[in-house]
């Protein structure tokens, strides 16, 4: 099943996998089945390789390419499910450049 946008879910820094997270929740399911996503550093400057070098960067290219980003998470999520690692107990996805 697809995923679909949390739009009050804002980026959060997390250092330990140079990325930032945020929450979107799959389609459909009763109860909301939120899924943490994960967008290294690396996959937000492929998507605007001219805007890079800090977390403002990452922040600002996030917040403009947010419908891609999600995107590929949902693309990512159908094709592969869940990554086998959990986040506080619930499924989570991280997006690299391969994932672009």
């Amino acid at each position: 099943m697809p995923l679909v946008s949390d739009v009050q879910s804002k980026p959060v820094l997390q250092s330990n996998l140079q990325a930032l997270g945020f929450w979107m929740s799959i389609q459909g399911r009763t109860p909301v089945q939120p899924v943490r996503i994960f967008v290294t550093y690396d996959a937000l400057a492929e998507l605007d390789p001219t805007n890079v070098g800090n977390l403002y960067a990452a922040l600002e290219n996030f917040d403009r390419l947010r419908g891609q980003i999600e995107a590929a998470a949902s693309r990512k999520f159908d094709r592969l499910g869940p990554d086998a690692e959990k986040y506080e107990g619930l499924p989570g996805i991280l997006i690299t450049t391969d994932d672009l």
